[in-house]
């Protein structure tokens, strides 16, 4: 009874395995055409979806779309278009030093004092001040020179009876020129502050441009790193269900025993294999979809962010011809490192000047010119025989007969700590020369290295590519070769489907070394105008 069970289950799985084999056989001749052998392959090498995730919605994007939308959206992007408007700012706030200063000032003042003096004519003299100022101050953009213009007006009543006027009126105005002639004529740290944040605002227009290409860069590269993650899960699901096939086959004839059961280990391990494989690749996927999404989002509460990302951009050859010796001359010259650096040294030179220029000594000019006038109430025997006011004071100042001239020279010989630190901030101004020219030494033999290297690249990747294309065609005929032996009954399914899964993979592999091609060249045309 027990062998009368074991026969059948033994003709059932050999009916079962036989089943199996005539679908497959089957289904392949069926798809072949008329007089050939089949071609089952439905998977399309570039063509692969990302996987499906639950409550995700799928976004196609192409390269093209993907650098817009980084451009829009990009965090690091948004930060560093800032920094133009800062030093904006900061150009802006330099110049307000030649804006001219107006101030006012009004006082008030009332005293009662006891008086000793009989020709006052009272025993406590009462005395009401107001005084009325404006002035204006302007630093001049040449030579370090100061104008300067004060305008004072007083009033000022007494009780007392030897007051000339009572109440009695004053105004004045004054002019002043003051002009560096040896330290400071030439330039000083206030004008040149202005010259270097021009400069500074050029290298933070150089950074932003070479941000920009940098983050286009990095968008290139991790979009075809996604696709290629994509493309990877593909091949591992195919290699994980060829492994499961040849796992069922070999299990089927063990229990028919038409196999020893240690035939079943090695499949099995490659199930298992498969399996680890499949997972890696998922999890690569989802390393390269985020940082993907982390140059295209503006953040996590961003749309793209919580989709699924399928890049459907196709990798097309576009050989590009290599010039290595021009464009190590073209980004020598033009590179915004090169640029940047090149200002740096500007920069330090402005600030050489300054330094030199503030050990020689101190001498000063200043000149002005004042003119005063009075008006008010004069009394004369107990009548009034003046009453010009404010008004006669200010036409007192405009008819200049109160006027002055002054001029005065200022000379100071620095002597020991000032003129040690001077001599210490040329020393430092002339090693910061040194250390830019040689900044700039080193960044244009970096530049040198990274282009040749670049140029280096788009040749032997393109070189690469061309021998992942003749593996590719081989794979070709070896899976072509495989699908007539199988028609003509002197093959295996197993066999047919591993040199297809292998077809798939020479395929996989030279759509890589098309996009590490394809990015190469990009990377030479970029090293040519920008730097990292």
């Amino acid at each position: 009874m027990i062998n009368a069970s074991r026969n059948a289950r033994i003709w059932t799985l050999a009916l079962a395995a036989t089943a199996m084999s005539a679908s497959l056989s089957a289904q392949q001749q069926a798809n072949a055409p008329a007089g050939q052998a089949q071609r089952a392959d439905p998977y399309v090498v570039g063509q692969a979806r990302p996987p499906v995730v639950e409550g995700t919605n799928v976004v196609d994007l192409t390269l093209e779309q993907a650098m817009a939308m980084a451009l829009e959206k990009n965090l690091e992007l948004k930060v560093a278009r800032m920094n133009p408007s800062g030093v904006d700012y900061q150009l802006q706030s330099a110049r307000a030093a030649f804006l001219p200063r107006y101030t006012a000032t009004y006082g008030y003042s009332n005293t009662l004092q006891p008086s000793n003096d009989i020709l006052q004519g009272v025993a406590t003299v009462s005395s009401l001040t107001q005084n009325f100022n404006a002035g204006a101050s302007m630093l001049l953009p040449w030579h370090g020179a100061n104008v300067s213009a004060n305008f004072t007006n007083n009033r000022n009543s007494t009780n007392t009876l030897n007051a000339r006027l009572n109440p009695s009126f004053g105004s004045a105005v004054r002019f002043s020129y003051t002009q560096p002639l040896l330290a400071g004529w030439h330039m000083d740290n206030t004008r040149n502050q202005t010259r270097t944040l021009s400069v500074t605002r050029q290298i933070a227009d150089i950074t932003l441009l070479a941000t920009i290409e940098n983050t286009k860069a990095s968008v290139r590269t991790n979009y075809w790193n996604l696709r290629s993650a994509i493309e990877q899960i593909e091949i591992q699901r195919r290699s994980l269900a060829l492994a499961r096939q040849f796992y069922e086959e070999n299990k089927i004839k063990v229990e028919i025993g038409t196999a020893a059961p240690i035939d079943i280990v090695q499949p099995e391990a490659q199930v298992l294999n498969a399996e680890q494989a499949l997972l890696a690749a998922e999890v690569s996927w989802r390393t390269a979809e985020l940082n993907f999404k982390r140059l295209i989002a503006n953040g996590p509460e961003d749309e793209i962010y919580r989709a699924t990302i399928n890049p459907i951009e196709q990798a097309v050859l576009a050989v590009q011809s290599v010039d290595i010796p021009a464009a190590v001359s073209a980004a020598v010259a033009n590179r915004s490192d090169i640029v940047t650096t090149k200002r740096n040294l500007e920069i330090s030179q402005l600030n050489l000047e300054v330094t030199k220029d503030l050990t020689k000594p101190n001498l000063g000019l200043t000149a002005g010119f004042n003119s005063t006038g009075q008006g008010g109430t004069r009394f004369s025997n107990g009548q009034i025989t003046e009453d010009s006011g404010y008004w006669g004071a200010l036409t007192n100042l405009t008819s200049l007969l109160n006027k002055g001239f002054s001029a005065q020279l200022d000379f100071t010989l620095p002597f020991g700590r000032d003129v040690t630190q001077n001599r210490v901030n040329y020393a430092r101004a002339v090693l910061q020369i040194d250390q830019a020219q040689a900044q700039l030494k080193a960044t244009e033999l970096n530049i040198t290295n990274e282009v040749t290297n670049a140029g280096l690249a788009v040749e032997n990747t393109y070189k690469l590519w061309q021998a992942a294309q003749k593996a590719r065609e081989a794979a070709d005929k070896s899976a072509e070769a495989e699908q007539t032996r199988f028609s003509l009954g002197m093959s295996t399914n197993y066999q047919v489907l591993d040199l297809q899964t292998r077809q798939t993979q020479q395929r996989l592999v030279e759509l890589g070394r098309l996009i590490n091609y394809l990015n190469a060249v990009a990377e030479f045309d970029r090293v040519q105008r920008v730097g990292r």
